[in-house]
Parts: C-alpha cells; structure tokens; sequence
C-alpha cells in the first residue's frame, strides 16, 4: 500500500474546503481519538450522507473519489495530518497526542499492554524495560472480528455499494511516539482490562501470572519470574488459579502447579487437581526457552531447567 503521504494533493487551495470537507471537520473535536484511521473517516462522511445533512450531495452514497478529495482537503487545512509512525492513520490535530501505551491501543482495538511492561504497571517489578510489550490478536482471528464490524456498520449495503473504504488489520511499527516496541502475536485474545483514564488496555493480573510461565524470556527471565511468583503469588491467588483454569495449554497447569505448590508449598485444592495434567515421559521443561535439564520434579513430570 502507498504512504498516506503519497496520497496529498500537489496544491488545494485554503480556505477551500467543500460543504461536506467542513461538516467533517467539525466532526473531528467529537471523535475524541487522536489517531483517526480511513476506515473511521469515511465512515463518519457516510454518515453524512444518509443524514443528509449537508446540502447539495450528489448520489445517495459517498464515493472513493469523494471521500479522497474530501480528506485530502482537510490535511491540506491542517485538520488531520499523516500520522508519524502509523502509515495508514491521520493524527486528528484537534486532539492532543498520546504516549505510545495509547497510540497502539488506539491504532488496534485487538492490542495491549503486557509482559514486562504489564508486570511493571502492577509493580510486580522492579524492571524499567525499554521496549514497551504488548500482545496483539493474530491475523487468523482478527479477520472474522473485522468482517464483523463491517457487517454491523453497512448492513446489506456492504454488499451493494459502488464503495465502502475497507478495515484494516493493523501492524504495528517498531517505534512508536520514540518507543521500541515488542509485539507478540496470540490466537487467543487473552484477558485484558481498560485503563482509566487512558486508551490504554492492560493484561488482567492474572494474565500477567499466565504470560511469565508461558513467556518468561519476555517477563525477565524464569529466575526473575520464579522471584516475582515467590513474592506476590500469595496476594493474586485467585486471580492466578482462576486464569490458569480457562488457559489452553496442559503445560500452563503443570508449570503454576509446579511453582505454587512444590516451590512455593502453597496448598489449594484447585492446583493439587492439575496434577492429572502431568505427562510421564515427556520432554516438558519449566523453562520454554532453555534446553531440557535431568534435575525433575517427579510429582509433576516437568524437568527444572530454570538457573
């Protein structure tokens, strides 16, 4: 695809907006977004059109070249401009800029904040991480989700218009607003919660206790992770067991089940029932990302391969 760069007019004059170019710029305050994507734009100049509140529209329907010249003459008025670091988004300039932890939530509705980052957020570490880590819905899923909001939006005239401007799926950069960002891509949307006050979304606690034994190379390390479990485990409990329970892999029981109740020596009759999970002769690691180690636990099957 082109830059929206590519996309700006040689020359419109100023002051030249059409009836349809103001009546979307005074839309742009409401949107209350700083990062408005094509999707989103012409959505609100469809709008427009079945309201029919702006005089002298021709068609019953926007049209690609309408809503190209339209939106070329808001930036060539200083209403939106090409974003910085997202190729496909406008930054509404009638909104103030965000910190990166929002700019990807706003760019993608399927994105937040996790891992290190997460983990820092609830004070669960000490960590200041560079990168900002978050967790993205995968293409696969995203699809149906995207189809679906189209749906929603167009009705049967998704079907039957000469032209309705098409979502996305978002990739993310890898720098946003000056921040490296680590992205990894889940099938499973995970559990998230909104951050108040913000646009941004955050891991639940007990999506971050799932991520560290699942991904501890992207939460410090396993030794990190077991200091972090040893430390906090007793206080989120019920936050780890209940997440742990709707977790999809085998491998996520075992691992808690070996850290709470053989490291830790908690007791909890919910984790003592994840020992049915155990698989004998297998090549099961604590560690994902290091090699299998001949140190094991025999109650749960899962060779200690963590230094």
């Amino acid at each position: 695809y082109h830059r929206l760069t590519d996309t700006l007019p040689i020359f419109i004059d100023k002051g030249r907006l059409s009836r349809l170019g103001t009546a979307l710029a005074k839309m742009l305050p409401d949107m209350e977004t700083p990062l408005l994507s094509n999707y989103l734009l012409f959505r609100e100049v469809w709008k427009i059109y079945e309201e029919r509140s702006v005089p002298y529209l021709r068609g019953i329907e926007p049209s690609a070249d309408v809503f190209r010249r339209t939106r070329r003459a808001l930036a060539a008025e200083g209403h939106i401009r090409p974003d910085v670091d997202y190729v496909r988004f406008w930054r509404n300039m009638s909104q103030s800029d965000q910190p990166a932890e929002d700019m990807v939530c706003i760019a993608d509705p399927y994105t937040y904040v996790s891992h290190l980052s997460a983990m820092q957020r609830y004070g669960l570490t000490n960590r200041r991480p560079r990168a900002l880590f978050i967790t993205q819905l995968a293409p696969s899923s995203v699809g149906p989700l995207l189809k679906h909001i189209m749906h929603e939006d167009y009705g049967d005239r998704l079907d039957t218009a000469d032209y309705i401007e098409p979502l996305f799926y978002t990739h993310h950069p890898k720098r946003v607003r000056g921040r490296a960002i680590e992205r990894l891509s889940a099938k499973d949307p995970g559990d998230w919660r909104a951050v108040k006050s913000s646009f941004s979304r955050i891991a639940s606690i007990g999506q971050v206790f799932l991520d560290m034994i699942d991904a501890p190379a992207k939460c410090g390390g396993m030794a990190h992770v077991l200091d972090v479990w040893e430390a906090h485990a007793s206080t989120y409990l019920d936050d780890i067991i209940t997440r742990i329970e709707t977790a999809g892999k085998p491998i996520h029981k075992v691992r808690a089940g070996y850290i709470l109740a053989e490291y830790l020596s908690m007791s909890d009759p919910r984790v003592a029932s994840w020992k049915a999970y155990a698989q004998r002769g297998g090549s099961r690691v604590l560690d994902p990302s290091r090699p299998f180690a001949s140190t094991y636990s025999e109650d749960w099957m899962l060779s200690l391969n963590a230094t």
